[in-house]
């Protein structure tokens, strides 16, 4: 079975029944039903809303400050950051707004004075405009800061406008093996630099970083395996220089900045307490020794965030946001636990020719989520802690994928005798954008083995089963959305007008 990416290994939903008889199967196809949603279908929903399991209450208290604790002189900016869905920020209005194509640099000092739970921090160049819920901002460049109840990691990122990503640890960080939290909660003043030259790296750009503290210039982790100590050694405070190339499809999709300042990460979690001061960006100067007037948005409220991880919420909808007429389906979607919305059709088999099509659009799409369209098995339901994906058919469209691409619209069949396969790459939802999709999965070609084709827009992408992953008793009755998988991010996503094979004749 082929090793793929975590996120783009949705699995299918199948249950062992008889099928039907092959000739029947692959001689008529099924017919096309087709859904406007101008009134609510009633579709079969497992799981699809449900409450948070406990309340949330989020705190937001931020912005200038005449305490002295990061800078040289009393006055600085910061206080208390949430982590939290709903964007929050404080930060300077550049007029005009600054893009890729700029020159930008900035530079001053930070503390970071307390942490409870997990909280998640920005601070740099970004866009005001946040859809809420994608996690790291979108259109930004700048410091990712991530905590844990006894330090802090650090991460720098450039986020284009269509939220493809790209960037360095600055401290250590080897997923699932090595993670470190050395940033220090006790108050502890650091100082960092960020220049960015569009006519870098052959005119693609690259930003370099420095970070540097007094105090803070080595760390004790004790005995380390090899690959762990040399990222030890390559990131802070073994290495205070970091530099990143900005990929050349990067630079072409662009990022547009619109204020300089600091903003929570847009995900439900805990609250850090920070302070920065002595800024410099840009040619401007900033030491607070006044209150600068800067533009605060959300960042002295209190309120209760429902958008918790696994508080599904998505179904039928009156709303338009893939365009049309009112009427709709989709939601807020997580990865876990397993849920779906979706209507009552087949018994289908692979030996079916199966097509679907309609439109739809991403809201939001944050780090590491995802969720599936397609048809499957709704008698499979549990799923296994180890491995959420087993056990089960489907063949559709997988949405999801790296942090550094975004959101791919791929084709995916897996089926529990054949394994699953998904191509590499393909086309890429842009948050925002409405697009006709389609998907025809042919059983006879490919030498018999069956081709699965999804086109989005003018982008398509195919794949080719392998021998065996089109198996007799593959049985399917339900066409719609769900999410499977564990951990991650939230997904927004919106369709209609969709047709699909549904039941025969």
């Amino acid at each position: 079975m082929t090793s793929l990416p975590r996120l783009l290994l949705p699995f299918c939903t199948g249950f062992a029944l008889a099928p039907l008889p092959v000739a029947f199967a692959e001689s008529t196809p099924p017919p096309l039903k087709t859904e406007h949603f101008d009134h609510d279908p009633g579709w079969e929903g497992f799981n699809n809303h449900l409450a948070p399991k406990k309340s949330a209450t989020v705190k937001q208290d931020f912005g200038y400050s005449p305490t002295h604790f990061a800078g040289r002189a009393p006055g600085e900016m910061g206080g208390a950051i949430q982590r939290a869905t709903q964007p929050a920020s404080y930060a300077a209005t550049l007029a005009p707004a600054k893009s890729l194509e700029s020159k930008l640099s900035a530079s001053g000092t930070f503390v970071i004075s307390g942490v409870q739970g997990g909280g998640g921090v920005f601070f740099g160049f970004f866009n005001a405009h946040q859809p809420g819920g994608s996690g790291r901002p979108i259109g930004s460049l700048g410091m990712d800061f991530d905590f844990e109840a006894k330090g802090g990691r650090l991460a720098l990122r450039m986020i284009t406008d269509g939220n493809k990503s790209c960037g360095t640890f600055i401290t250590p960080y080897l997923p699932g093996k090595f993670r470190p939290t050395p940033l220090k909660l006790d108050g502890t003043r650091y100082h960092w630099t960020l220049e960015y030259d569009p006519q870098g790296a052959g005119g693609n750009g690259r930003f370099t970083f420095t970070i540097g503290s007094d105090t803070h210039k080595t760390e004790e982790y004790g005995p380390l395996p090899e690959a762990s100590e040399k990222e030890a050694r390559a990131r802070f405070p073994f290495t205070t220089t970091f530099t990143v190339d900005v990929p050349p499809e990067l630079r072409k999709e662009g990022a547009t900045f619109d204020r300089f300042g600091m903003c929570n990460t847009t995900k439900s979690g805990g609250t850090a307490k920070m302070f920065f001061d002595d800024l410099q960006f840009n040619g401007q100067a900033e030491d607070f020794s006044k209150d600068p007037g800067w533009t605060g948005a959300g960042n002295r409220v209190t309120y209760e965030d429902r958008e918790q991880a696994g508080a599904h919420d998505f179904g039928y909808l009156p709303t338009q946001l893939a365009g049309g007429a009112p009427g709709e389906i989709g939601g807020l979607m997580w990865r876990s636990p397993y849920a779906y919305y979706a209507d009552r059709v087949g018994p289908l088999s692979l030996h079916d020719r199966l097509e679907a099509r309609g439109r739809v659009v991403l809201a939001v799409g944050a780090p590491d989520s995802g969720m599936l369209l397609g048809w499957f098995n709704s008698a499979v339901k549990k799923t296994d802690d180890h491995d959420p994906l087993g056990g089960r058919n489907f063949i559709g469209v997988t949405i999801g994928g790296p942090t550094r691409i975004g959101h791919y619209f791929l084709p995916i069949c897996g089926t529990v005798a054949g394994g699953r396969a998904v191509p590499k790459s393909g086309p890429v939802l842009k948050q925002g954008q409405v697009y006709d999709w389609s998907l025809v999965f042919d059983p006879v070609t490919n030498d018999g083995h069956g081709q699965l084709r999804v086109t989005l827009g003018s982008e398509s992408a195919i794949l080719d089963l392998r021998p065996g992953q089109k198996p007799e008793d593959v049985v399917f009755d339900r066409f719609g959305l769900f999410g499977i998988g564990t951990g991650g991010g939230q997904v927004k996503i919106y369709l209609d007008d969709l047709s699909y094979s549904a039941a025969r004749p």
